[in-house]
């Protein structure tokens, strides 16, 4: 009983630490500096179960890979985390997204802001519900980069007692 609870615990520290070192990575990766999302990306555990949290792992990892310069390596694996998704337990719809933020992302990587023909294969026939899209995925893996604009003050309130239409 006890040896059960401490590889459950075990396993949800696994978890958490492959889930914050990927969402580091991203960030940094949002930051165009992919030398500190590979540091991020090293803090995850090597041993990680694919359907579980690897899948994750493995699609900032080829993010990576493509942001240092290795496009061919990058697709490759990107490729591979996308004929993976369905070992995984997400929704149609959370696969649905991650195949194309994939699609997105090779595209800002190519040369020609066009994504290689093999992985425009394995995405084009997929639909998703963008409402129904896990918001923890669409924040971890957003489709496109958001400035940060700064908020406009709000207009000053009218007058009372001023002239009416």
């Amino acid at each position: 009983m006890i040896l059960r609870r401490k590889k459950t615990e075990l396993r949800e520290e696994i978890t958490a630490t492959a889930r914050r070192a990927s969402q580091e990575a991203m960030r940094a990766l949002w930051d165009d500096d992919a030398k500190r999302a590979r540091e991020e990306l090293s803090a995850a555990p090597k041993k990680l179960d694919f359907a579980e949290i690897g899948w994750r792992v493995a699609l900032v990892a080829a993010l990576v890979d493509m942001k240092t310069g290795k496009f061919k390596s990058g697709v490759s694996a990107l490729e591979k985390v996308i004929d993976r998704l369905d070992e995984t337990d997400l929704s149609r719809d959370d696969k649905g997204y991650l195949r194309l933020f994939a699609l997105y992302r090779a595209s800002d990587a190519a040369k020609d802001n066009r994504a290689p023909a093999s992985l425009r294969e394995r995405v084009e026939h997929f639909r998703f519900d963008q409402t129904l899209v896990a918001p923890e995925i669409r924040a971890d893996f957003p489709l496109k980069k958001i400035e940060d604009k700064p908020v406009d003050p709000p207009p000053p309130p009218m007058a009372t007692g001023g002239p009416e239409f």
